[in-house]
């Protein structure tokens, strides 16, 4: 017996090395995993939130309201035509309208307690004026963290559909998302019903569909299963990686206008996320962290990523290529680090946030990019023409952190 158990310790012992060898790597990868959350969360610390919560402020206990509501000033009260009007606290998120022969005249009511409503970037709460007939008179939007071009294009096709409506009306009334910005929209229409169920005392209606819709959903989630497939079956065969290639600049960059950015992972970190409207996006984070884990590094930057499949079919255009060294491969490297390190610490140091308005991602949602992002972006895609991904290479801080998160140390 004893000389049975002797014979076991040594296999034993070796079965316990190779286990640690793979559980090792596999401990390193999720430490790397937290050290870039931690760098990321040390960027929302100016805004004083954190996943959705307020750290900065005290919460009103009785509302629930976690945020401080300022009274509107003059300005407001004049972009909402009460022009030497005066305004009464009503309760914690909306006042009485006063004239100035103390007559009432409606009520201002405030989205900002609407926490869980988000945009692409953060909260998009409304200042709403219903009058003393029950009816929408003015809607102003508050300040928020939305990129200024999607911002006025979502606003100036949604604010003004409730003018005029009665409250039980402008609950019901179904407003569509604006092309092109669809996550700002869906949240300036959520606001806009929080603040008006808010007033009627009613339920406020929660997000039941991803903000892109299912018939896009499920097409980009054939697109994500034939990355997949073709990563871990044909990862040889050039035509399939062509297709794969047309696919993400076809249907996930141009038709459903979704991709990895750092603004939207500092908005998640910073608002939270709701997994349903974000569903496409979340999907695509989880096979970009996942995939490691199976040996397939970069999977998201090779078979995922709209805007390098777009700089990969530019290569393979028929025309001169620059020649570019092993060295200048790790210097480009060593630039895009750079440039990450540089995004966050301007970032922890409560500047440079409008730097994330200029990722080249948002050149694939044609309707609401600005001039800039598109030559931008057209830039590093004629510059792909000539050599190999410039953007992923050299400057793409999402790519570095994907890299980062997965490393072993």
């Amino acid at each position: 017996m004893l000389t049975a158990l002797s014979s076991l310790i040594p296999f034993c012992i070796i079965r316990c090395f190779f286990m640690l060898k793979k559980i090792i790597p596999l401990v390193e990868r999720l430490f790397s995993l937290l050290v870039v959350f931690l760098m990321l969360s040390a960027t929302t610390m100016w805004s004083g939130k954190f996943l959705g919560r307020d750290w900065l402020t005290v919460s009103d206990v009785e509302s629930g309201v976690s945020q401080v509501v300022t009274k509107p000033d003059s300005a407001v009260l004049s972009q909402l035509g009460l022009n030497g009007m005066d305004l009464s606290p009503r309760d914690s998120i909306s006042w009485n309208v006063i004239s100035p022969e103390k007559e009432m005249r409606g009520v201002v009511v405030s989205s900002v307690f609407a926490e869980n409503i988000i945009g692409y970037a953060g909260a998009t709460p409304l200042l709403v004026y219903i009058d003393n007939e029950q009816k929408v008179q003015a809607v102003v939007a508050q300040e928020n963290d939305e990129t200024p071009g999607f911002f006025r294009r979502a606003a100036k096709g949604i604010l003004h559909q409730w003018d005029k409506l009665t409250v039980d009306d402008a609950i019901e009334l179904q407003v569509d998302a604006v092309t092109g910005a669809t996550y700002t929209s869906n949240s300036l229409i959520g606001n806009m019903k929080a603040a008006l169920s808010a007033y009627a005392a009613t339920e406020v209606t929660q997000y039941g569909e991803p903000a892109i819709g299912w018939v896009r959903t499920v097409a980009l989630f054939v697109v994500f299963a034939c990355g997949l497939v073709a990563a871990w079956r044909f990862r040889g065969n050039k035509k399939i990686r062509l297709l794969v290639m047309i696919l993400n600049v076809a249907v996930t960059g141009f038709w459903c206008g979704q991709f990895l950015s750092f603004s939207i992972f500092h908005g998640w970190i910073q608002n939270g996320a709701n997994v349903l409207l974000y569903l496409p996006t979340v999907v695509m984070l989880v096979i970009a962290l996942v995939m490691p884990y199976f040996g397939k590094k970069n999977h998201y930057c090779m078979w995922m990523c709209p805007y390098g499949s777009l700089q990969e079919l530019a290569w393979q255009l028929p025309l001169p290529k620059v020649k570019v060294g092993a060295k200048v491969y790790k210097w480009m490297r060593h630039i895009r680090m750079f440039v990450l390190m540089l995004l966050l610490a301007s970032l922890w140091m409560g500047f440079g946030f409008s730097v994330m308005d200029y990722e080249p991602f948002s050149a694939f949602i044609v309707a609401t990019a600005s001039p800039a992002v598109m030559i931008l972006a057209g830039a590093f895609v004629v510059l792909g023409i000539f050599i190999p991904h410039p953007w992923c290479q050299c400057v793409c801080p999402v790519g570095m952190l994907l890299n980062l998160a997965e490393e072993k140390k």
